[in-house]
């Protein structure tokens, strides 16, 4: 197996694709307009339930249209749009005329199948006009609203619209969580389109951090992602029919800080896990808080049923099984990986005989008992990789 791409290198290479981790909130231009708040009260929130009206049917129409693309649902959002940029119009609000025009356009542009229609531009018209709404309720409420915003959105529309047509779906996906997190910065979002994940610089959790780690050091080297697809699913397979099952994300942490040790693996290393491995990965989770578990099922996953493992010669049950489970998918996995070129039976077959091999000195006889009928409902009745 190549040896991956190290970690802090990986680290260094993200970190550099952005202009910061977090950035700082832009000062406010505050929306006062004059030409609004000279108008009746009443004319105002006549003007404000016709929005809301208008954004709670482009709220409904993207709801439906997650069902799959329907002229007519298209072409009602898109008056609804049009509603709310020509009332936000006629009471003198230029500036949420610009924001939402610029949305209107887009949709136009659905409408007429210059654009095909995905779920993304539905869910993406929902969280502009939910902040425009927002915007507005501010702008009554305490005759201010924040005019940045407003351009920071019509800015993400023009570069979903005018990008080319394979890059627009990405920009979406991106746009939606940036304009959710508030800080409107497509920078700060990464979108893995293959591996179904997305991350935000400035609002993720540690796990979805992890993730994000995971799926570039994957990108990187096809074969990681091969070994982590292989590894994990075996893990959580065996995990869900222990007596004492571990909580999936402290689980996955370990498969992915597991993967991501191949990086102080040494070329000529054996095909299973090495002592460097464990305290690479269980080091680094030691040190976050809230992953006390998974640190501690890496730092036990090289003891050996019989007391001959490492690093402190634990024995039967003194091993949790979790840590027993991460040992033998984490082998299965390297082993799958070496022999891919002999064709999926046959890598297959190899990795299981290996770890049969070791019932009652590596394994306890159970877990091999469920690893074996794992193999036989499933693993040789699906092609799983």
């Amino acid at each position: 197996m190549a040896i991956f791409l190290p970690y802090f290198e990986l680290i260094h290479q993200i970190c550099s694709n952005t202009h910061s981790p977090y950035m700082s909130a832009s000062a406010v231009k505050e929306i006062n307009s004059e030409a609004f708040d000279e108008l009746e009260d009443e004319i105002k929130q006549e003007f404000y339930e016709d929005v809301v009206a208008a954004i709670s049917d482009i709220n409904e129409c993207a709801t439906t249209l997650e069902s799959g693309a329907d002229a007519q649902v298209i072409d009602r959002m898109f008056r609804s749009l049009h509603t709310v940029k020509g009332n936000c119009n006629m009471v003198f609000l230029e500036d949420f005329v610009e924001a939402t025009h610029k949305l209107e356009d887009l949709f136009s542009d659905i409408r007429s199948g210059e654009i095909e229609y995905n779920d993304s531009y539905g869910k993406f018209a929902v969280v502009v006009v939910n902040e425009v709404q927002a915007q507005l309720e501010s702008l009554i409420q305490t005759k201010s609203a924040d005019a940045s915003v407003l351009a920071k959105l019509e800015k993400i529309i023009d570069q979903i619209e005018n990008n080319p047509p394979e890059q627009r779906l990405d920009i979406t996906e991106r746009a939606i969580i940036a304009v959710s997190d508030g800080h409107y910065n497509l920078e700060l979002v990464s979108v893995d389109q293959d591996h179904g994940h997305s991350f935000s610089f400035v609002d993720a959790t540690d796990f979805e951090f992890f993730q994000f780690i995971c799926d570039k050091q994957c990108l990187a080297d096809p074969e990681c992602e091969i070994f982590f697809k292989v590894f994990e699913q075996l893990a959580l397979k065996l995990n869900a029919k222990l007596g004492r099952k571990v909580d999936e994300d402290q689980l996955k942490a370990c498969v992915i800080f597991f993967t991501l040790s191949n990086s102080v693996r040494n070329a000529d290393s054996s095909s299973t896990l090495t002592i460097d491995q464990v305290f690479f990965a269980s080091g680094i989770l030691n040190r976050m808080s809230g992953w006390s578990v998974a640190s501690d099922l890496i730092l036990q996953a090289l003891e050996n049923h019989d007391g001959t493992g490492l690093p402190h010669g634990l024995n039967n049950d003194a091993i949790h099984p979790g840590a027993q489970v991460l040992g033998l998918s984490s082998e299965f996995a390297y082993m799958v990986c070496k022999n891919l070129s002999l064709g999926y039976k046959q890598s297959l077959f190899t990795a299981v005989k290996a770890i049969n091999a070791q019932k009652d000195t590596r394994y306890k006889s159970r877990l091999i008992e469920r690893f074996n009928t794992l193999i036989k409902t499933e693993y040789l009745t699906s092609q799983m990789w």
